[in-house]
């Protein structure tokens, strides 16, 4: 296999929204920057099917808007980031014109809908969705320098000593394995949707990043959360007059979004020095549920933090150890998997989804959890001896190692919580329990 040494600042995991912002702010403070996303280019991510998202009218309303965060994620949010969240929004957001960003501000007075609440400005790109916050925030990094890396996904974080110095990523589109040498790394690859066989979410968001934060050493937070949504529901009221009800086709909850992940504190810095993570890869600010519209605010309040830490921090580090052994380690890894015979990383892949989706999907029982551990840990068993036989199938293969990882953290966190909170409902602890204000 094809080794290359690649060298920067700052590396960024994740091209959406999130890592777009911390880009720009790393890049504003003179650090050089290299993002890599596994996406192809022209295809689809997270942050380009957006709808709709929150801001407040002014500062008098932070108080207000930090209660609704704690009293939606049902007070067990880290308060810190929460607090942070209700504070920036309201500067954070309008600033985004500067980088070509195209606002649409309506004020929402209705009666509350979903988990949308009616006091604040919803603000959303003109254009087609997402498209119109994500692609001038991709051209202005690209002005200011920022390189972008895209159909290459990052295999391992190659740290020592406790800190991040760097990453090994798999160049797809010219078959190469980059060993990326950085000051500091932000993890921003959006949640784990994609995880369930029923999903919302574009193909690709499979908790990459926090299986790289956990083999690096990062904590992760509230892994039981995740919200499951019913779309079809709430278009209905809009056409409630002229609904027969016999007639509306009905269909299942699919995996929205995922609250739990990796632990911040609020510039995004994890406990492994050089590790940010911003965006839906982190957990915290939301608790148990999100409020509605406030994911993309996330991404931009978080990435923006992470970008400036990411880039002081960098200017601090003067020498980056090479960790050459590291490299060769994955190197070896990956051309194991090379192999013609083995098993396919797509049958796991598919068989993972659906244990995920029975055993640890809406409704959740302390027996089907410790059934889907069990099937999960049987999986993982299989990895041993999986093969692609072709490069370019090797993302599969990567991902189904992330996803495994992944699935274990949250059924375990599924199983230890013995209550019904937010987003997490037992049907064997249906109600919640004061003693279970904690995080997991």
């Amino acid at each position: 296999m094809i080794v290359k040494n690649v060298s920067t600042d700052v590396l960024i995991v994740g091209d959406g929204i999130a890592g777009l912002r911390a880009a720009l702010e790393a890049a504003n403070r003179g650090a050089k920057v290299l993002v890599v996303s596994k996406i192809e280019p022209r295809t689809p991510n997270t942050s380009s099917v957006i709808g709709g998202w929150i801001t407040h009218r002014d500062e008098h309303e932070i108080e207000e808007l930090f209660y609704t965060l704690l009293e939606e994620g049902n007070f067990i949010n880290d308060q810190d980031l929460a607090l942070t969240f209700a504070r920036e929004v309201v500067y954070r957001v309008p600033e985004l014109r500067k980088f070509g960003v195209e606002l649409k501000i309506e004020v929402r007075e209705e009666e509350r809908v979903g988990a949308f609440r009616s006091i604040w400005r919803v603000v959303g790109p003109t254009g087609r969705l997402g498209e119109g916050l994500v692609g001038p925030l991709r051209r202005a990094a690209m002005d200011r320098g920022v390189q972008i890396l895209r159909n290459a996904i990052v295999t391992r974080l190659l740290c020592s000593n406790g800190s991040v110095y760097g990453a090994t990523v798999l160049d797809l589109s010219n078959q190469r394995l980059l060993a990326v040498h950085t000051k500091a790394v932000i993890l921003a690859t959006g949640g784990a949707s994609c995880i369930y066989e029923k999903s919302d979410n574009p193909v690709g968001t499979t908790g990459d990043g926090y299986a790289l934060a956990l083999r690096a050493g990062a904590e992760l937070i509230d892994m039981e959360f995740e919200i499951f949504s019913l779309p079809p529901r709430q278009l209905c009221h809009l056409f409630s007059d002229n609904l027969d009800e016999d007639k509306i086709l009905r269909g299942p909850a699919r995996a929205h979004y995922t609250c739990g992940g990796i632990r911040i504190g609020i510039d995004g810095e994890t406990r492994v020095k050089g590790l940010y993570a911003a965006g839906e890869v982190t957990g915290g600010v939301f608790g148990s549920a999100r409020l509605g519209g406030a994911a993309v605010a996330d991404t931009i309040i978080f990435g923006y933090r992470a970008g400036k830490a990411a880039a002081d921090y960098a200017k601090g580090i003067i020498k980056i150890p090479l960790l050459e052994e590291q490299v060769r380690v994955e190197e070896k890894r990956l051309e194991n998997i090379l192999r013609s015979r083995g098993n396919s990383p797509s049958k796991l892949i598919s068989e993972l989804k659906k244990i995920m989706w029975q055993r640890a999907g809406v409704i959740r029982k302390e027996k089907y959890l410790v059934e889907g551990l069990k099937e999960i840990r049987e999986l993982r068993e299989e990895l041993e001896n999986i093969a692609v036989g072709k490069f370019s199938n090797l993302r599969e293969a990567i991902e189904i190692d992330f996803m495994i990882e992944v699935a274990e953290a949250m059924c375990l966190s599924a199983l230890t919580r013995k209550e019904s909170r937010g987003s997490h409902w037992r049907i064997d602890y249906p109600k919640p329990d004061k003693d279970w204000l904690k995080n997991i």
